[in-house]
């Protein structure tokens, strides 16, 4: 409950459940996919830590030098259909980022695999929340994440068209040029992949995790897209062993940027034999991607943590969604710290993949079952929730920080069915 602080237990691993069953990076083994094909060696191999790393400093708040608070955001700005952007092809919206001027830009992925996918605008309040541009852009098979350059250039991440590399294409949303950055190559004999990304000024992060037929390969990856400097690439084999007796899989929460340079990488670990008993754990790594300190678990091992969504905090602050046995913890690791107090605890196992942390870090924004509710991570105090009287049927896949606000991505079946739709919300 909130407030309350964690320790290590001796309560025994019955007590587990394996807790993430939709709509995350850590489903459970039953969703039909295989678990990771590289098992713990037969050798009797040291044990892992599996308790709380509670010896490190502790969130305590907000940062003194954090801007002021919006307030909850659950104001609605306006309910953008993006139909228009492609007309007479149905396409999905497949990833958006926030823009500088409190818009958005969304990559739409049409139906038909021959046809370009399209970058479009939506432009802020000066715009009228209306779509201001639509590019074609390189496809990218599967996009792992958007972001925005300083000079405003839109990055967006993921597996590479040409199925020869993982990258990024970098798209000018005004002219529609466009430039193909290749960080990590692909393996000739991959089964399949998945990744994050994190953006620090102009340099991008990439964490890519590759099932193949010789078993996992796991990776992370800087590249300074405004030079010709070749990427930094690190294995992630030995720093995962350090807290996992497994490959981190499917079981990754994401990517934060970290102040000073470098980022922190959250998965849920599993210390022991059993693959399903896991620990969200979080791998820190400086702008060489060099360990920082050792692993950090959020949890302990028996209250059966699994992390649903992550978002960052300016300081460089990991704010999770942890799924444990009876409801969904919000928690907050600092830079440099450890485990500490449940910030809000959410009856809600269901409507719990998606957090946004304003800036200020007084509010969260989640999805809720009619829109998005808001939570304060400083009382546990719950609003909303905002009702986007969507429907019969309607999806809120993304949840994202705006300047003065927030963006949902989405769809619903108003005005008609498969509607994929940005919503911008303000306080």
């Amino acid at each position: 409950m909130a407030g309350r602080w964690r320790v290590a237990t001796a309560v025994a691993a019955c007590w587990m459940l394996a807790a993430c069953w939709l709509l995350t990076g850590c489903p459970s083994p039953a969703d039909g996919e295989p678990e990771p094909t590289t098992a713990p060696t037969a050798q009797a191999l040291p044990a892992l830590p599996t308790g709380a790393s509670t010896g490190l400093p502790a969130y305590n708040g907000p940062p003194p030098d954090a801007p002021p608070s919006l307030g909850p955001l659950l104001a609605l700005r306006a309910a953008v259909d993006l139909t228009p952007a492609t007309p007479g092809v149905f396409a999905r919206a497949q990833w958006a980022v926030a823009a500088p001027d409190g818009g958005a830009h969304v990559v739409l992925t049409p139906a038909d695999g021959d046809l370009p996918q399209q970058l479009v605008t939506v432009g802020g309040v000066s715009a009228g929340y209306s779509i201001t541009g639509v590019v074609a852009m390189p496809r990218v098979v599967d996009v792992w994440g958007m972001h925005v350059l300083p000079d405003g250039a839109v990055v967006v991440v993921g597996d590479l068209e040409e199925g020869s590399s993982y990258g990024a294409v970098v798209v000018d949303p005004a002219s529609g040029t466009a430039r193909t950055t290749a960080v990590v190559p692909a393996s000739d004999d991959r089964l399949s992949a998945d990744g994050r990304s994190a953006l620090s000024g102009s340099t991008l992060y990439l964490f890519l995790t590759v099932q193949t037929g010789s078993g996992q390969l796991e990776r992370l990856a800087a590249v300074d897209l405004a030079s010709d400097v070749a990427p930094t690439v690190r294995d992630l084999v030995s720093d995962v062993a350090s807290a996992s007796r497994f490959p981190i899989s499917r079981q990754f929460g994401g990517l934060v940027p970290r102040p000073d340079g470098g980022v922190t990488l959250a998965f849920d670990a599993s210390p022991t034999e059993d693959a399903v008993l896991r620990i969200p754990t979080l791998l820190r790594f400086d702008a060489r991607l060099e360990p920082v300190g050792e692993p950090v678990r959020a949890t302990d091992l028996a209250e059966g943590g699994e992390i649903q969504a992550i978002s960052g905090g300016v300081d460089g602050t990991v704010f999770l969604l942890v799924e444990v046995r009876d409801a969904t913890w919000l928690l907050a690791v600092p830079d440099g710290g450890g485990a500490g107090p449940v910030l809000a605890q959410l009856e809600d196992r269901i409507y719990d993949y998606a957090l946004a942390v304003e800036p200020a870090q007084v509010w969260g924004l989640l999805p809720s079952p009619v829109g998005v509710r808001a939570v304060d991570l400083t009382t546990a105090e719950e609003r909303g929730p905002l009702r986007l009287e969507c429907g019969p049927n309607f999806d809120v896949r993304q949840v994202l920080t705006a300047p003065g606000g927030a963006v949902l991505l989405g769809e619903c079946d108003d005005p008609r069915e498969d509607t994929q739709m940005l919503w911008l919300l303000g306080p």
